[in-house]
């Protein structure tokens, strides 16, 4: 995606794609709103990424919380941490939180607005969004993705209407 740098280095003027076409838009996006898309993609990938794997560390996870302003590295470290203490084997590790970093590199400018408007400061927020987006794709009617690796938050099936007996 093309963009232009402006006299400030605090926003960038950015082309969002809109319904109309890839160019329908443009508006300054902050760097601190692009560490969050980038953030936000990296969790969202992260997620996808580890859904099918099961660790004690994902629990130790799913608690985390960041500042605002947390970078995708500095919450990749944190994700990290808790797979080191857990002692997961951190060739695999490494290489999903590498792919995860990767994707969202890739996916970032494409879905900025999205990922500005979805970014979290709690991994259960990123967990429920992720949940919310399946939902939105599959229906409730439909069969979800199981969760694999992620403890879902029951409660947000509930209020969903989503039949929560099978989802572990």
């Amino acid at each position: 995606m093309a963009s232009e740098k402006q006299s400030s280095t605090q926003t960038r003027l950015v082309a969002i794609r809109g319904p109309e076409g890839p160019n329908s838009e443009q508006r300054e996006v902050s760097d601190l709103e692009r560490r969050l898309a980038f953030r936000t993609a990296f969790i969202a990938r992260f997620i996808v990424v580890r859904e099918g794997r099961r660790s004690r560390a994902h629990r130790a996870i799913e608690e985390m919380t960041w500042s605002e302003d947390a970078t995708a590295e500095e919450v990749l470290n944190m994700f990290r941490e808790a797979f080191v203490v857990n002692k997961d084997r951190m060739s695999v590790v490494d290489k999903d939180l590498q792919k995860a970093l990767k994707h969202a590199k890739r996916s970032v400018e494409y879905f900025l607005e999205q990922y500005i408007g979805r970014s979290t400061t709690s991994f259960r927020d990123a967990l429920d969004d992720y949940v919310k987006s399946n939902i939105l794709l599959f229906g409730l009617n439909e069969e979800l993705p199981r969760s694999g690796g992620w403890k879902f938050s029951e409660h947000l099936f509930e209020v969903l209407g989503a039949d929560v007996s099978d989802m572990d």
